[in-house]
């Protein structure tokens, strides 16, 4: 839906559904994401999306939970209006679909009010995806022709609403209504439905800690009481059916799901069923949440913990590169503070002209081809040895080369070098540090110790996290190399896996080959 513009108003805002996880995500949002000068996004999303966002973009969190507002309504609209008069382009980003309980109507409403151009953008809702995520189709022939979407946050004791829904014969879905269970259960059971009908709570879908607890709608107040928020209540027959695995066996009203007892109560495991196991992920922003979803592709539980945070020096950089005929990356960390520093000098590309191009990986190169440069030289395997020994047969007599990369960095590749003969200036753009991450799992909590395998993507990372935090429990280590994994047993006696390459995909296939997990083959995720 394209809003009326008035002449002259600079800027244009996207409201815009994020679907119910990353992948989830629709094409059009994706590009209005990468687009953004500003992102003022909600607390009820997966905040892996904000990986996306450009360099420079403006991530302004806006974020609401029950009881919880970090900003009020009122104040979102009001930003939403003073960031486009500014002359950006910004996204409204919310969780599922922004018209679907987002209150995307309201802002659409001020921004026509205040003659701000807008599009709204649809989104996949959490209200029909959290269902079929875990199993629960909200329509289905012979059970379900019907479906309705209930706020839990209306007021429980409206007996018309009870009334009408009580005669309802499709599946109720109720949103946010997880504190108002009993009030629920109580009304529809008070306005004659069938006190056996099933009933399911989704808890926490698309995170490490979803969980579903079946059971009868006599017993929905109680079952609540194991459920942690954000939570969908699903009422009606189809609450009944689990297609989960592509098992779509039905559970009969009352059997809950299974999951270990304490004192009587069930204990939420971190796993997903038939999950291999749970991964924390320790790095950058940028790096955790590409290796969450390529773990994620593979059926692992994987938690982001971004607590990486890089400090460039750009400064370093050469002013002219007249003197040089190769430049080489050994990240994608060190392509961006390259890229960066040219901007800010006001450096275009063809000051690069001439000068060949070496990356560590597909990963390092694809950092470069977003700001369309092409690697002329990439190794078969992703490894300081393999790019150094690629370097050595291509770099021609006479030619230096420049290195751009970290100040930790890996010695093999400059000890090649130097035994090859070959002229290079060996130039440290950059270093990691720590920062408090928000939260991990993309903005809800997470016990390390809970963690099976701990991810490092960078000795410098091992040493900023350690520095900060206790090793997690008794989690596998699992690094990207042997510089990390050296780096790592100065501080612990574990022993790490290593992967066979340099790149997310190498750390994939370490942690599928020791869980056992079959590796399916697919394109390059370095």
């Amino acid at each position: 839906m394209e809003a009326r513009v008035k002449k002259g108003t600079p800027g244009k805002v996207w409201i815009a559904g994020a679907g119910s996880e990353e992948g989830l995500i629709t094409v059009r949002a994706l590009r209005a994401v990468r687009e953004a000068d500003a992102i003022v996004y909600d607390e009820l999303m997966d905040h892996r999306v904000l990986s996306e966002a450009k360099d420079g973009c403006e991530l302004i969190a806006a974020g609401k939970r029950k009881n919880d507002h970090t900003l009020e309504q009122r104040e979102i609209e009001k930003l939403l209006v003073d960031l486009s008069r500014s002359g950006k382009r910004v996204v409204r980003l919310k969780g599922g679909d922004p018209t679907v309980f987002g209150r995307g109507a309201e802002e659409a409403l001020r921004l026509e009010a205040e003659g701000i151009p807008y599009e709204l953008i649809p989104g996949v809702s959490s209200c029909i995806a959290g269902p079929e995520r875990m199993g629960i189709p909200v329509t289905h022939r012979g059970t379900a022709s019907s479906f309705c979407v209930v706020t839990g946050h209306g007021d429980p004791k409206t007996a018309e609403a009870f009334d009408t829904l009580a005669r309802f014969k499709g599946t109720i879905l109720y949103m946010m209504g997880l504190s108002r269970a009993d009030a629920i259960a109580e009304g529809l059971l008070g306005a004659g439905k069938d006190p056996e009908t099933p009933v399911s709570i989704l808890s926490c879908v698309y995170t490490n800690k979803e969980r579903r607890i079946d059971g009868r709608l006599c017993e929905l107040g109680a079952l609540a009481g194991r459920a942690k928020a954000p939570a969908i209540l699903v009422i009606g027959k189809a609450a009944g059916m689990d297609l989960r695995g592509g098992r779509g066996e039905e559970r009969r009203p009352g059997q809950a799901e299974d999951a270990p007892l304490k004192d009587g109560k069930a204990v939420a495991g971190t796993k997903r069923p038939g999950s291999p196991g749970t991964v924390l992920v320790v790095g950058t922003r940028s790096f955790t949440e590409r290796m969450a979803g390529a773990l994620e592709e593979k059926g692992f539980s994987a938690v982001s913990f971004p607590c990486i945070g890089i400090t460039p020096s750009g400064e370093r950089i050469p002013e002219s590169f007249r003197d040089y005929d190769w430049l080489v990356f050994t990240s994608a960390n060190g392509v961006r503070v390259f890229l960066e520093e040219m901007d800010r000098r006001g450096m275009d590309l063809r000051s690069l002209s001439g000068l060949r191009i070496a990356c560590i990986g597909r990963g390092t190169a694809g950092e470069l081809q977003r700001a369309h440069l092409y690697a002329d030289l990439i190794p078969d395997a992703f490894t300081s040895e393999a790019l150094a020994g690629a370097l050595a047969g291509a770099v021609r007599p006479g030619e230096k080369v420049l290195i751009l990369r970290a100040e930790e960095a890996n010695p093999v590749l400059t000890n090649r070098l130097k035994n090859e003969k070959i002229l290079y200036d060996d130039c440290r753009i950059y270093s990691a540090r720590y920062e408090e991450p928000e939260e991990a799992a993309g903005g809800r909590s997470f016990d390390p110790k809970e963690a099976d395998y701990v991810v490092f993507a960078s000795a410098g990372g091992v040493r900023a996290f350690l520095r900060e935090n206790p090793y997690p429990g008794d989690a596998a280590p699992v690094c990207i190399g042997e510089l990390t994994a050296r780096e790592l047993k100065k501080r612990t006696s574990r022993k790490a896996l290593i992967a066979p390459e340099c790149s997310v995909k190498g750390i994939v296939s370490a942690l599928c080959e020791d869980s056992g997990v079959g590796i399916r083959e697919s394109g390059s995720l370095s």
